[in-house]
Order: structure tokens, then sequence, then C-alpha cells
């Protein structure tokens, strides 16, 4: 499937060259130099060297972390004028890094330092984030096809309407670059504006190449099923207020809903330095993961649990007719010295309560008990839900936010020119529930036109005691407050050409 989408890719290429070649020949004009073709070039290398300090004294494992890590990128950005209405676009990033100083606990739960290994964080990466093709047939309609991010959701740290793209870092929203690959048909009219996208999931790539796209080839064969994505878009301007309405059909693409319809809805509008906006989408059931309550109690219980082939987790939501929507609302405000505030509320219908979360605790508190007489508590089916999600697609970002409960809020500030040079930034990401947070400090110093050092830090704060659930042995758990790091540190170095 990946072959016959770049091969349609090539052929989409050489029909924008060869549009004229049936019009009435006027007069025979030189063939145009390569050399004459319109390229802008640009890009970066970058070095970040990060401390994490682990807690191998908590509930989540932590040795897989390396404490440090040095990441390396060099990122190219490419944009080829190939006639007057076409153009290529490319964004490649070359990643290399290297980890070590891993800590973990023995079998009596000390604290032990363990060799350096090869860890999932630390492996080189090719990430092409964008490479399209984009042609104007006409004003008023173009096509564009190859891997491009495309976002109509007017959020900062989050977009629930964003159902194609890697999640961004919600403490630096503009880093997260990398698209998916598609087919985009637009017509941007006087009126309105008007979107049809078509995503084939990539379901298998190897340094960052796709290899099997849409479905499973038959030598490699999973399902049978066809796994995309299918977006449409209406944009107006009413009011002074812009105005997106969005449907999705997807099947088995971003998640494990089938033949799923979706659909979304954004709004921003600006009262003079103020700008505020929100966006939802409004969708049946839920592909979120639910721990088994009878399974998390004890290490006799999961082992029945597990030799009954109970599942440790299941979907029960799948296939629910129920509405259970997503949504962010927020503001900005921009001071007249630049500084900005911004301040969002997201809310998740689906998201964990406090039973779930308490179940949650109990598994955690499984996890220590297994620990306690021998047991890999990850051998239980479905014990994954413990540790989050699938590995992140995309640039490698400095946090990643994967939202269990319900209700967060999100407050940035940034200051520019203190100094003239410097840009103090502070993010906090709070769960609602259990008040627990996450803080993100930042300075960065532009240091010339084309160099930028930064120091940035993560401190997570667990919130109060008597807001948190408790595991089987008293241990408070907060959202945050389990995090697998005490807190974490970074330098980067970003010198631009």
């Amino acid at each position: 499937m990946s072959r016959l989408f770049f091969f349609s890719l090539l052929l989409s290429a050489a029909s924008f060259a060869q549009e004229d070649a049936g019009a009435p020949a006027e007069a025979q004009a030189p063939k145009e130099s390569l050399f004459n073709k319109v390229v802008d070039v640009t890009g970066y290398g970058m070095s970040r060297t990060q401390f994490t300090r682990a807690r191998p004294w908590g509930l989540v494992p932590t040795s897989d972390i390396p404490q440090l890590q040095q990441l390396i990128e060099f990122n190219t950005q490419v944009k080829v004028s190939v006639r007057p209405h076409s153009y290529l676009s490319t964004d490649i990033s070359l990643i290399a890094s290297y980890g070590g100083f891993f800590r973990g606990v023995d079998a009596e739960g000390r604290e032990v330092a363990l060799a350096d290994k090869s860890s999932p964080q630390v492996q080189p990466i090719v990430s092409i984030n964008e490479l399209f093709i984009s042609h104007e047939f006409i004003p008023e309609l173009n096509l564009l096809v190859g891997k491009k991010r495309i976002v109509w959701g007017p959020g900062m740290a989050f977009n629930p309407t964003d159902l194609l793209n890697p999640r961004r870092d919600p403490t630096d929203p503009t880093f997260q670059r990398s698209g998916v690959w598609l087919a985009q048909v637009e017509a941007p009219l006087s009126f309105a504006t008007f979107s049809v996208v078509f995503a084939p999931t990539v379901l298998k790539q190897a340094s960052g190449i796709p290899t099997h796209l849409l479905g499973w080839p038959a030598w490699d064969l999973k399902d049978t099923q066809l796994h995309y994505q299918l977006a449409a878009r209406a944009y107006v301007l009413a009011w002074d207020t812009d105005i997106n309405l969005m449907f999705f059909f997807g099947n088995r693409s971003v998640d494990d809903f089938e033949a799923k319809p979706r659909i979304g809805l954004s709004f921003s509008h600006v009262f003079g330095n103020l700008e505020v906006h929100g966006e939802a989408l409004f969708q049946t059931g839920s592909t979120r993961d639910v721990l088994t309550s009878a399974c998390v109690t004890n290490v006799m219980a999961a082992l029945q649990c597990s030799i009954a082939k109970t599942p440790y987790s299941s979907k029960p939501a799948l296939t629910s007719t129920d509405l259970r929507p997503k949504v962010l609302v927020g503001g900005r405000y921009q001071f007249s010295d630049d500084s900005l505030v911004s301040l969002e509320y997201l809310y998740q219908h689906d998201g964990w309560n406090q039973d779930r979360f308490q179940d949650f605790a109990n598994g955690l508190g499984l996890i220590t008990e297994a620990r306690g007489l021998g047991f890999d508590a990850t051998m239980f089916t479905g014990a994954n839900a413990l540790f989050g999600g699938a590995a992140p697609d995309g640039l490698p970002v400095r946090f990643a936010f994967d939202p269990r409960g319900r209700h967060y809020a999100f407050l940035t500030y940034s200051k520019p020119r203190i100094f003239d040079d410097f840009t103090l930034q502070a993010v906090v990401i709070a769960n609602l529930r259990d008040l627990s947070t996450t803080l993100t400090p930042s300075l960065l110093w532009s240091a010339t036109e084309w160099l930028n050092l930064s120091l940035l830090a993560f401190v997570p704060v667990p919130g109060p005691a008597s807001l948190a659930v408790k595991t089987p042995q008293g241990t408070p758990i907060t959202e945050f407050g389990i995090t697998p790091f005490a807190f974490r540190a970074m330098f980067e170095a970003r010198a631009f050409f």
C-alpha cells in the first residue's frame, strides 16, 4: 500500500509539470533551467543535554529511564518552487541520542545503579516531519499530497479535534512539527474555505520511512482492514470570529474505533489585546483503558485473573452509544510590552473519575507487592495500562502529556526582551481533581541572530494528600505525583542557518 501511495505522489508531481501540455502553442519559450528554480533552504543544529533525577523509590519502574541523556539534531527545511503555482516542501531531522546512568531497585527495594543499556529513549531517529508537493490549479482550488502537519483547532496546549498528528508538547506547543501522510483538496472561496483530507495510517516504518501504509501486506498480515482517517472542514469568518466545523470518519487509525464518525467545532475571536477560543470533539464511546477492579486488589487476585485469562484492563465503552465530548476553552492576553499570559481548560468526558484513579492506585500498589514476592507485574495481561500509552511518533518532545483525568488547566506566562536578549517563560499544567501539577520554568537567551541558548526545568508537584487516592499500603497517589522522575533539567543550544 505504501508503494502505491508514493507512486501516486510521483504521478501528481508529473501531472503538475505537464498540465499545460495540451494548450495552444503561442510561442515556444526556452526551457527553464533547473538552477533558475526558486529554492529556499533553512534549518538548524541543536544540542540538548538533559539530566533526569529518576524516582526508583516510587511506584512506577524507572529501569528504562536514562538519568543522563545527550541529544543531537540536525534539521533542514527546503522549499522549491517548481512552477509558478507549484512547490515542494521538506522538513527532515536527523537525531542521534546517547543515554546512561540508569537507576533501579534491588530485591530488597534499595536504590542501585544499573548497567547502561539500549533504551527506547536513546535510539537514533530519522524524522520526516514534512514532505509534500502543493499545486494551485486556480485560486479557488489547490491540492497537497505528501506528509504535512494540518491543525484546524486554535488550542495552544492541547487540541481535542486533532485526530491526525503526533501530540504536541504543552510546554512548547510550536516545537512538534511532524505531520502525517495525507492528500488534501482545499477550496478557499471568498465566503468560506472547504477542505477534505484523506490520511492513510502508517502501520509500520523503518528509520522514519513508512513500509506498511493503509493496510497490512499479505506477507505480514495482521488484519484485513484498511486503517485511515478521513476529515472534512468548513471554515468561515463570521462576526469577526473564526469558525471551523469539522467531520471525521476513521477506521483503526489513531485508536481502536472502527468506522467511527466524529464531529468537531472550533471558534476564535479577538477583543483588542484579548483572544478567546474554544474547540470541541463530539463522539460516542471511548477507547480509553480501564483497569479491572477485581484484578488489582492483591497479587493472588491478579494471578487468578491471569489464569482465567481475564484481562487486567479493557475498553468497556468502546461500542457505547453515549456521547462523550472533549472540550477545550481558553484565552490569551498580550500586554503592551509583548508579554503574554494564556489560560486554558480541558474537559474529557471519558477521563478517569475518583473510582478509576483508585483502581489505578491499587494497581500501582500491586506492583510494589509483586516486587516483594519476586514477581514481574508487567507479565499480567494488560498491565501496560499502568505505564501510559504507546511510544510517541515525530520529534522527541521535552515533556509527553497523556491526560488520564477529566479536568485540566494550562497556564502560560511569557516575558520577552528582558535586558533585550532574554525571554522568561513559565508553564503550569494542573489536574484539577487532585491539584497535582507540573511546573516548567525556562529562560531563553538570544545570544546572536543565529544562536539561541535555553535553560529549562520540569518539576512535578504531588498536590495535597487529602485529595489523593491511596494504595493498599497507604501511599498517596496523584496524577503528576507518580511521575517517574523527581525533576528534569535541560540545556539546549540551537544554531540556525
